[in-house]
Protein backbone atom coordinates (compact mmCIF):
# COMPACT_ATOMS: atom_id res chain seq x y z
CA UNK A 1 0.00 0.00 0.00
CA UNK A 2 1.53 3.21 -0.93
CA UNK A 3 1.39 6.38 1.55
CA UNK A 4 1.27 10.12 0.68
CA UNK A 5 2.30 12.41 3.18
CA UNK A 6 2.73 16.06 4.06
CA UNK A 7 5.50 17.67 1.85
CA UNK A 8 5.01 15.05 -0.73
CA UNK A 9 4.93 15.61 -4.47
CA UNK A 10 1.70 14.19 -6.49
CA UNK A 11 2.66 11.06 -8.90
CA UNK A 12 3.97 11.98 -12.13
CA UNK A 13 1.30 11.47 -14.20
CA UNK A 14 -1.43 13.31 -12.31
CA UNK A 15 -3.91 15.32 -14.24
CA UNK A 16 -5.82 18.59 -12.97
CA UNK A 17 -9.60 18.49 -12.27
CA UNK A 18 -12.01 21.16 -11.53
CA UNK A 19 -14.94 20.34 -9.44
CA UNK A 20 -18.20 20.76 -10.98
CA UNK A 21 -20.71 20.84 -7.68
CA UNK A 22 -20.98 24.14 -5.57
CA UNK A 23 -19.70 23.70 -2.33
CA UNK A 24 -21.42 25.23 0.38
CA UNK A 25 -19.33 27.06 3.04
CA UNK A 26 -20.02 29.39 6.34
CA UNK A 27 -17.35 31.99 7.71
CA UNK A 28 -17.31 30.99 11.22
CA UNK A 29 -16.53 33.75 13.62
CA UNK A 30 -15.70 31.52 16.93
CA UNK A 31 -13.45 28.41 17.24
CA UNK A 32 -15.56 25.48 15.69
CA UNK A 33 -15.98 21.47 15.89
CA UNK A 34 -17.17 19.03 13.53
CA UNK A 35 -17.39 15.60 12.30
CA UNK A 36 -16.87 14.26 9.26
CA UNK A 37 -18.41 10.96 7.61
CA UNK A 38 -15.14 9.32 7.88
CA UNK A 39 -15.66 9.49 12.02
CA UNK A 40 -12.87 12.12 11.91
CA UNK A 41 -13.61 14.96 14.75
CA UNK A 42 -12.20 18.23 13.61
CA UNK A 43 -11.66 21.44 14.62
CA UNK A 44 -11.83 24.74 12.98
CA UNK A 45 -10.64 28.08 13.92
CA UNK A 46 -12.40 31.31 14.10
CA UNK A 47 -12.11 33.19 10.28
CA UNK A 48 -12.31 29.37 8.49
CA UNK A 49 -14.98 28.07 6.95
CA UNK A 50 -17.59 25.05 7.81
CA UNK A 51 -17.86 23.21 4.85
CA UNK A 52 -21.07 20.98 4.18
CA UNK A 53 -19.67 17.53 2.03
CA UNK A 54 -23.04 16.93 0.57
CA UNK A 55 -22.95 13.20 2.63
CA UNK A 56 -24.05 14.17 5.84
CA UNK A 57 -20.35 15.43 6.84
CA UNK A 58 -18.40 18.70 7.91
CA UNK A 59 -15.04 19.82 7.27
CA UNK A 60 -13.31 22.92 8.28
CA UNK A 61 -11.57 24.71 5.74
CA UNK A 62 -8.78 27.26 6.46
CA UNK A 63 -9.20 31.00 5.54
CA UNK A 64 -5.64 30.71 3.38
CA UNK A 65 -7.31 27.89 1.74
CA UNK A 66 -10.16 29.24 0.84
CA UNK A 67 -9.00 32.38 -0.63
CA UNK A 68 -6.37 30.19 -2.60
CA UNK A 69 -9.44 27.57 -3.87
CA UNK A 70 -12.50 28.93 -4.18
CA UNK A 71 -14.75 31.30 -5.78
CA UNK A 72 -18.13 32.31 -5.24
CA UNK A 73 -20.73 30.87 -7.43
CA UNK A 74 -22.48 32.89 -9.98
CA UNK A 75 -26.23 31.40 -8.51
CA UNK A 76 -27.73 29.62 -5.74
CA UNK A 77 -28.08 26.06 -7.96
CA UNK A 78 -31.17 25.25 -5.68
CA UNK A 79 -33.19 28.09 -7.55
Amino acid sequence: MKHFGVGDTMPEGARGYKKKTVVWLLKMDEPFTCDNREGNHMQGQAGDFLADDGQDGFYPISAEFHTANYEDADKDPRA
